[in-house]
């Protein structure tokens, strides 16, 4: 125990150390974190995670991913066009809207309640209490917002965007109206962090870890080490009206919870089987 113990605290060491060198880079002034260094956060994380699997959509390859597909038949290959479309309304969320909801962010809340010993990280004990919190809190806000969303009084002027994809890949996870993109994509996320007062290091990490969780579950492919919420967000593409949430509890208090149909075997590859089996 005493040795467990002992490298916890060196590993904390090391990574105050480490924070500290990146200051040493960038300064220590709080807006310059929370609002450009969050943006260039979360543009470089989604970027590479979706280049990925986008070249994967354009090219087809590798063919033995092919088989983790959740809609066999779709996107294969993506329509460039429609994937071109899609990328410039990314590309001004994830720029313009993100910079003017985080600097009004930093302005009302972060500048004051989160901005404090910005050069001393938080503890591992606090670390692990804000992550196990914003779990809950996201989850909470995520699923009402995104129940708004699809209000017939909304949904069409503003959520229908998004769901133009039925059969979503990972570049368009933030294919979506700016006040969508606000309103269920960001602002869960930012006021998790601003009611938890957590730290600018430990809110890179967790907006990090929310863009890729987001975009495994608009990527299309389910992989075996894959959480249930890939298939069960895919599944609210193709249906609309169920599965509005990650974890899925709030959608079974409400009743907009629907199991996951299991896959099926797309036709070609039933012909195919069938005509192997004529020979």
């Amino acid at each position: 125990m005493e040795n467990l113990l002992e490298g916890w605290t060196r590993s904390g060491d090391w990574l105050q150390e480490r924070w500290l060198d990146v200051l040493d880079i960038t300064g220590d002034d709080a807006w310059r974190l929370w609002v450009v260094g969050s943006s260039v956060v979360i543009f470089t994380v989604y970027w590479l995670y979706a280049a990925l699997f986008t070249l994967m959509d354009i090219t087809n390859k590798p063919r033995f991913l092919r088989k983790y597909k959740i809609q066999p038949g779709q996107n294969e290959p993506v329509d460039l066009a429609k994937l071109w479309k899609a990328v410039k309304v990314v590309m001004l969320n994830l720029t313009v809207v993100n910079m003017l909801t985080s600097w009004v962010i930093y302005e009302l809340i972060y500048k004051t309640e989160n901005s404090s010993d910005i050069r001393e990280l938080p503890t591992f004990k606090r670390t692990i209490r804000d992550l196990a919190a914003f779990v809950v809190l996201e989850e909470i806000m995520f699923y009402y917002a995104h129940r708004l969303l699809h209000h017939k009084a909304v949904y069409k002027y503003v959520h229908k965007k998004h769901h133009e994809w039925t059969a979503p890949i990972a570049a368009i996870t933030l294919y979506a109206h700016p006040v969508e993109h606000v309103v269920a994509n960001l602002m869960p996320v930012a006021m998790s962090i601003a009611i938890l007062g957590t730290h600018v290091a430990l809110a890179w990490v967790i907006f990090a870890l929310a863009i890729v969780n987001s975009m495994s579950d608009h990527t299309g492919y389910s992989f075996p080490w894959s959480a249930g919420s890939v298939r069960f967000h895919d599944y609210h593409h193709a249906k609309f009206n169920y599965n509005y949430g990650v974890l899925g509890i709030l959608d079974k208090l409400h009743g907009t919870y629907r199991a996951i149909p299991e896959q099926k075997v797309p036709l070609k590859l039933k012909s195919k089987s069938g005509k192997r089996k004529t020979k």
